[in-house]
């Protein structure tokens, strides 16, 4: 009894286990162990990952959430009600397991809403995220300036087109082409850029293509990322900065001798003809 002191006032608790982002294969020995040892319903976010395809073989029992998504127009809403069921669910039966894609802590919305809860306790077991081996599959060093963006919630005025771009949950071709009409903003229609899938399984594909035909792939899934090599800045003529480096170097000692010599007072006269 003395073991039981302050029970009830004890919150129930979330273990959060990372299914890494490739199939079985990298899967630790630990979590395998713990995934095929539990006795308990494994809840997931999604059914559609290769690791638990290979552990629905043997004969690990998964409830997944993959029809609140066809509920909703936005992830927000989705993730929400997620993050909702998996605390009623822990209030009502105690301890419980969830599993999410890739690392908890790297683009896992309904984790973020875990955490934040009062109502329980959250520990993050394991999970391998695929940042290392899409880093290797792309010969690309983040050091060189990286910027990791979720398709589903992302501002143009935040994308940074001279580091290296990926954009990950490019679940669906509706994402795909709001991640299309974004970048075409900015970009040229005929910019090469890469659908990655599946990185670091056996079943990992890199296909480059156009911009304009991102939205045109049949293969998109919930391990497709996509990829975007940095522009060379003087390309991107229309955005603020460019205006202001220019009006820097016409100004600058051997620039423009007229723009030299301007200041607030003598651009007046031209303000209301340059309005219209």
């Amino acid at each position: 009894m003395e073991e039981r002191i302050g029970y009830k006032n004890m919150k129930p608790f979330i273990e959060i286990i990372g299914l890494g982002g490739g199939d079985i294969n990298q899967l630790p020995l630990g979590i395998y162990r713990k995934l095929t040892s539990e006795q308990q319903v494994c809840y997931v976010r999604t059914l559609n990952h290769p690791v638990i395809q290979a552990l629905q073989e043997e004969s690990v029992d998964f409830h997944s959430f993959d029809d609140i998504y066809e509920k909703h127009d936005h992830f927000d809403a989705v993730y929400h009600e997620i993050a909702r069921k998996l605390l009623d669910t822990a209030n009502e039966k105690g301890n419980i397991v969830y599993a999410v894609p890739g690392h908890p802590m790297l683009a896992e919305q309904t984790v973020q809403l875990l955490i934040q809860s009062q109502e329980v306790e959250v520990e993050i077991v394991g999970g391998q995220s695929f940042l290392d081996d899409l880093f290797s599959a792309l010969k690309i060093d983040p050091i060189e300036g990286f910027q990791f963006v979720d398709a589903t919630s992302f501002s143009r005025r935040h994308l940074q087109y001279q580091q290296h771009l990926v954009f990950c949950q490019v679940y669906d071709a509706f994402i795909a082409s709001e991640v299309k009409l974004t970048l075409l903003e900015d970009l040229p229609a005929d910019y090469p850029i890469y659908l990655v899938e599946a990185v670091g399984s056996k079943e990992e594909s890199i296909q480059e293509i156009p911009l304009v035909e991102l939205d045109q792939q049949m293969q998109l899934s919930n391990l497709t990322s996509v990829y975007i090599p940095p522009i060379d800045k003087e390309k991107l003529h229309h955005q603020f900065y460019r205006l202001k480096e220019v009006i820097a170097a016409l100004r600058a000692p051997g620039g423009c001798p007229w723009d030299q010599k301007q200041t607030h007072e003598t651009l007046k006269k031209y303000l209301i003809e340059e309005a219209y």
